[in-house]
């Protein structure tokens, strides 16, 4: 004996259960959408993991030529032109004082992040993902991490079972550190 098809929408109906229909969803389906999430450009320097909020990245470049500047701190690579405006290059790994390690030419990235109205570059070994952050899943840095190193750490997060530092990106490309700190100034003759 061969059964006739039945119609699915009949077959679900057939069974007792409120059906929902597209009039249903089109009024009154409501999804809650969280507004305080952030996102973050998760990379990676050495074996470490940090990131930056996404709003202060202008865009994530593979490595540009760089020309060195004299009498600037050793963790200033250069300055570079990025698509008609020069901006100081900062090797990352050098900045928060991480041992060098070598990493992939080929994976190598530039972010291109802007404070106060100037552009800079941070050379990072890696950028591996975009990630989102609920406010309630920052924690605020270990007291024992103070000092220098410290300072550059705005909170940490949990990413894939890893540690996310987010950096302070005001403390890491603070002015004031970008001369070198040996440099002898001209004393005038007279």
């Amino acid at each position: 004996m061969a059964r006739e098809p039945q119609d699915l929408w009949q077959a679900l109906s057939k069974g007792g259960e409120v059906l929902a229909t597209e009039e249903d969803y089109e009024h009154g389906y409501k999804r809650e959408v969280r507004q305080d999430l952030q996102q973050y450009v998760a990379f990676r320097i050495g074996k470490e993991h940090y990131g930056l909020p996404i709003a202060d990245i202008s865009e994530i470049s593979k490595e540009l030529p760089t020309t060195p500047v004299p009498r600037t701190a050793d963790f200033v690579r250069g300055i570079g032109n990025v698509r008609g405006s020069v901006i100081p290059v900062v090797d990352l790994d050098r900045r928060l004082g991480l041992p060098y390690t070598e990493s992939d030419p080929a994976l190598r990235r530039i972010l291109i992040v802007r404070r106060q109205d100037e552009l800079y570059g941070l050379v990072v070994d890696e950028v591996f993902a975009v990630v989102t952050i609920a406010p309630e899943a920052l924690e605020d840095a270990p007291g024992a991490l103070g000092g220098p190193r410290g300072d550059y750490i705005q909170a940490l997060a949990r990413y894939e079972g890893e540690i996310l530092i987010i950096l302070d990106l005001s403390t890491v490309l603070d002015p004031r550190d970008f001369v070198a700190r040996n440099v002898r100034t001209r004393r005038s003759s007279r």
